[in-house]
């Protein structure tokens, strides 16, 4: 079952610049996903949070959510942190499926462009 949402899960910083590329991914996405809404979250230091960025997404009505933790690994934020986020999320809404992926730098097309990037710059 596709989803009708999808939800960038960013750390957060105080300083507004560092978010930046996650502003850009978001925007990039709407556009290629069209039909699925795109939303963004940072877990502490910025705006939107995760409540904003799911209230978003189902008052334009999103009942299946993805959220992909844009991590490059799935350490103790992911596996700590986010868990009990996610259930105040599902306490707030019965009705909400929303499903966690991986941390997206575990994704193998995330490391191996990763990966390129090295290359490339160590041959620059």
């Amino acid at each position: 079952m596709p989803f009708d949402a999808a939800i960038l899960f960013a750390h957060g910083a105080r300083d507004a610049r560092w978010g930046e590329p996650f502003f850009v991914m978001r925007d990039t996405l709407r556009a290629r996903l069209g039909d699925v809404h795109v939303g963004l979250a940072f877990m502490e230091y910025a705006e939107p949070t995760l409540s904003q960025a799911i209230d978003e997404a189902y008052a334009k009505g999103a009942r299946r959510m993805l959220l992909v933790p844009i991590f490059l690994s799935g350490g103790g934020h992911v596996l700590k942190d986010l868990p009990p986020m996610i259930a105040a999320e599902k306490a707030r809404y019965a009705d909400l499926d929303l499903v966690v992926s991986g941390a997206i730098g575990e994704e193998p097309e995330v490391r191996q462009g990763m990966m390129d990037a090295v290359v490339r710059l160590t041959r620059a």
